[in-house]
């Protein structure tokens, strides 16, 4: 049975915003755009009035014409993944965005009688089988539009943004910005020749979703030629032999990498093979990223590759040696327990959050998630490995603060402005580099209950009239700026790469473009960044801010240090 036939089955409908088989309507005004019957705004207000009246009195081209970019590239679902894909269900076999036809077991007792309240949080054993049936469902949509858009020659996604200007596609079952399965069925419309780097950089492709994206460049088309003879199997028959592709991290886009390198290899000539897969370039731990470039931290900037090295820097790792290191200097018995546990992926969700504002409550939840995950038994150990796991999380945060220090100034400086201003009642807003006006939405939500004979409505209103809450103001402000800026570095980037008729696309900080052009479009990234922060961007903000609230007193920017930014320009691994 087909998925769309099992769909109709269960009276199941999909939304209207599907993708397109025209290119969308350009963007002309803040509620003209996208589709071409569907009304479609141009944010996605979630209740922010304010927002969208001062959009109607400021100019908006760059924003227009980075989105109208974005939505005319044209797509096309790549059949031989998708078959997989939907081989893959029908046989139920987990793999990736798949989900198991059948349920979890549940535990038969709770985990710890002191620890019942946690029974359903998504951690716990058993919480997966209340989670399936929402998992089936996002993939048959999936595989249903899919299905629907397979022998069109072209597809398009409409775009719009969130309030601080990131762009998504409007469609939200089937578009690039999706999960694996979505992007391993998707490719471009328009095939390109390889030319003389195209292989060299599906290789380097192949290699990321294998998780070798911190060797060099040459090291990762090493890797898939030491592997070549499974990267073949894998594309001659996908359910034969080892399988290799389905222990990749992206299974479906691995799978479509192999296709396209064995067809190249096998066509006798592959700098000549028409290539139509999107081939991504990610940013290293890209918040951190924009933090250096802004307070021009020359020491935080060398972690995460914003200078030239012959060899990727991998900041998770760096933090993790120097917590090690520190750790082994401290008499503390927390420090003794977490003895050989402490690795890279003890840190990572720390280190890639502490750029978004977390709390030591919330690294230390994220270091013992990894913690207990290595065998750990909490019934009998769970006390020790709370303290464990909060010395951990402080050190990580500890080392991070003496790592970026830039970003950490940088970071301070917003925080104490933003407390600055929701002293005084006023939401933080602010003009991104593009020209958007951004203003935080988030207020005190008054919530009315409804009790009827059938059941209780609870009904909230989020209008523009109520107070501001004040504490999520301050806290969200540091890390929607910094989105705002790696919005506008990514709509800059396809306004450029458009103005050299190149095929671009992103996910946020993933861009991606035909093999043969990445080169190309390597050099369009780093520039376009370059620019970006030569400009004076907290002085602007600030003088906005003084010029909107004369009565306050604003702190001094933080003095700079001495990153060279032309140094990007050279700096190999700044995205890879």
């Amino acid at each position: 049975m087909l998925v769309s036939d099992k769909l109709q089955s269960f009276g199941t409908t999909t939304t209207r915003q599907k993708p397109m088989i025209v290119p969308p309507k350009p963007w002309s005004r803040p509620d003209e755009g996208g589709y071409k019957m569907l009304r479609t705004e141009l944010l996605r207000y979630h209740g922010c009035n304010m927002q969208k009246e001062v959009l109607q009195n400021v100019d908006l081209s760059i924003v227009f014409d980075g989105l109208n970019a974005l939505g005319r590239v044209p797509w096309r679902i790549n059949q031989r993944v998708l078959t997989v894909a939907q081989r893959c269900w029908d046989n139920n076999i987990p793999l990736g965005d798949i989900p198991s036809k059948d349920d979890n077991p549940l535990p038969e007792e709770p985990l710890h009688p002191k620890r019942q309240e946690q029974f359903w949080e998504p951690e716990t054993p058993g919480y997966e089988s209340y989670d399936l049936r929402s998992l089936r469902c996002s993939a048959m949509l999936k595989l249903d539009q899919a299905e629907k858009f397979k022998e069109f020659e072209e597809i398009f996604f409409p775009y719009n943004m969130d309030f601080r200007g990131r762009a998504y596609p409007v469609p939200p079952h089937l578009s690039n910005v999706g999960s694996d399965l979505c992007r391993g069925v998707l490719k471009f419309a328009e095939a390109k020749p390889l030319g003389p780097r195209g292989l060299y950089w599906l290789k380097v492709h192949l290699a990321n979703f294998a998780g070798k994206d911190k060797m060099s460049f040459d090291d990762r088309v090493k890797f898939v030629d030491d592997n070549l003879e499974q990267v073949r199997l894998s594309a001659e028959d996908p359910f034969a032999g080892e399988r290799w592709w389905m222990s990749l991290e992206d299974p479906f886009q691995g799978l479509a990498t192999c296709l396209e390198i064995i067809d190249a290899i096998d066509c006798g000539n592959p700098e000549s093979f028409l290539c139509s897969l999107p081939v991504h370039m990610d940013g290293s731990c890209n918040g951190l990223q924009h933090y250096a470039a802004l307070g021009r931290d020359s020491v935080g900037g060398k972690a995460v590759n914003l200078c030239a090295y012959d060899e990727p820097q991998d900041v998770y790792v760096g933090v993790m040696h120097e917590v090690v290191r520190r750790k082994e200097l401290s008499y503390n018995r927390a420090a003794k327990l977490v003895n050989g546990l402490i690795d890279r992926g003890v840190v990572k969700r720390t280190v890639m959050t502490s750029v978004y504002g977390v709390t030591y409550i919330g690294a230390r939840q994220q270091i013992q998630e990894k913690i207990i995950s290595k065998g750990h038994d909490v019934d009998e150990m769970s006390n020790e490995i709370f303290q464990a796991c909060g010395y951990v999380a402080s050190l990580t945060m500890e080392v991070m603060g003496d790592l970026f220090t830039g970003a950490r100034e940088t970071m301070n400086w917003l925080t104490t402005c933003a407390r600055m201003i929701t002293q005084h009642g006023f939401p933080l807003a602010w003009v991104s580099p593009i020209g958007l006006p951004a203003i935080q939405p988030y207020r005190q939500k008054k919530a009315a209950t409804i009790v009827t004979l059938l059941q209780t409505v609870t009904l909230i209103n989020e209008s523009d009239d109520l107070p501001i809450h004040k504490q999520r103001q301050v806290s969200a402000f540091p890390p929607n700026f910094i989105h705002s800026l790696d919005s506008s570095h990514m709509l800059l980037t396809a306004l450029e790469m458009d103005r050299r008729g190149l095929t671009f696309s992103a996910v946020h900080d993933s861009f991606w473009t035909h093999a043969c052009d990445i080169d190309e479009m390597n050099e369009a990234l780093r520039d376009v960044f370059v620019d970006l922060y030569s400009q004076p961007l907290l002085e602007r903000l600030k003088q906005t801010w003084e010029m909107r609230y004369p009565e306050l007193e604003f702190p001094d920017i933080p003095k700079r240090g001495d990153l060279n930014l032309a140094e990007v320009k050279q700096a190999k691994y700044f995205f890879q």
